[in-house]
């Protein structure tokens, strides 16, 4: 018998050129890798904390001198429809309706957590009051809410126990001040946490928001299907001759007398809400899908005013860009910068 031929084939290393089949011990290491090797999407993260504090303040700094009308002592004539809603009463005892001094303190307090949230400031804190503030306001009135506010109220219960403020952020700016060294793993964590567990929960809010989106582009696109004026590619036409949704009348007008652009606008946002999770799995369509739906909702922004669902939507959607991109983008933009600002010799 010869010594080859000795050899247990069990144990016999694949051949060349022969893709061994992963086993599910090696996929479930592998995720556990992923899940506790190190945080992702950091910047995205940052950047989902800015627009979700822009959209905020679209909310609230337009409505400032008619706050009470649309959530306080005025909303009366809203109640009994917000009543209906069986809100967690504590809730909406935070912007109360018989008290104007209350409503105004806690109506002020949301506007500086708001701007706290948006700059970065103490963000691990201040993130789990102001959603309580948040919803708090949310309960008070029904008729301001849409397909934004409730997506904002529930990514902001995840992102909670994500890293928010590793860029961008005043957080960041004082670690680095204090020569405080932020490491893929994030900022330093109390003593009693264990140095996996903020990482481990991060990605798993991670996850959480992808599947999120995920599910508010099959779910619109599955309504969107069944339209007749989708299908025609007619459905935008008819959003944007819509005169409570005229922000820009005269470029409304201009965009839906194009029918060739209309109809095109049309089916791209049909399939590629459609085609999302397809297209998220390879690299080149990812970014060809990110950049179309970013198109679409800024088009939503722009021409239909609805800027709060723009901007969380975006935000979501820029959590499907890595890290290293981001940073590559950036230091292409440095070679460029520092290319047009080099003196001629």
């Amino acid at each position: 018998m010869s010594r080859s031929a000795s050899v247990d084939e069990g144990t016999l290393p694949p051949r060349p050129g022969v893709a061994s089949r992963p086993t599910p011990a090696a996929v479930w290491e592998a995720l556990q890798r992923w899940l506790t090797g190190r945080k992702h999407s950091t910047i995205g993260f940052s950047l989902l904390r800015l627009l979700f504090g822009l959209a905020m303040l679209v909310v609230l700094v337009p409505s400032y001198a008619d706050r009470h009308y649309l959530w306080g002592a005025g909303s009366w004539w809203v109640e009994p429809e917000a009543s209906r809603r069986g809100w967690w009463e504590p809730l909406r005892a935070l912007f109360p309706k018989d008290n104007a001094v209350v409503f105004e303190i806690a109506f002020h307090v949301l506007l500086a957590l708001v701007v706290l949230f948006l700059v970065g400031y103490r963000t691990r804190w201040v993130t789990p009051v102001l959603l309580l503030f948040w919803v708090g306001l949310s309960t008070n009135s029904t008729l301001l809410t849409n397909g934004g506010d409730t997506l904002m109220r529930i990514v902001l219960l995840f992102v909670v126990f994500a890293d928010l403020s590793q860029h961008l952020s005043v957080d960041a700016w004082l670690r680095r001040r204090r020569g405080i060294r932020t490491s893929s793993r994030g900022p330093r964590m109390p003593r009693w946490v264990p140095p996996w567990l903020g990482t481990w929960a991060h990605n798993t809010v991670l996850i959480l928001c992808v599947f999120q989106i995920l599910l508010v582009y099959f779910v619109s696109s599955v309504l969107k299907f069944q339209g007749e004026e989708w299908l025609d590619g007619t459905a935008i036409y008819y959003a944007l001759s819509i005169d409570q949704f005229h922000v820009l009348p005269a470029l409304s007008e201009l965009v839906w007398q194009s029918a060739p652009l209309v109809t095109m606008a049309t089916w791209t946002a049909l399939w590629v809400q459609m085609l999302f999770p397809v297209l998220i799995l390879w690299k080149p369509t990812r970014y060809v899908a990110l950049v179309l739906i970013t198109g679409m909702h800024l088009g939503i922004a722009v021409l239909l005013g609805l800027w709060p669902f723009s901007l969380a939507m975006i935000a979501l959607d820029l959590l499907l860009v890595r890290d290293g991109t981001w940073e590559r983008m950036a230091a292409r933009a440095d070679r460029v910068r520092r290319g047009v600002l080099r003196p001629a010799t």
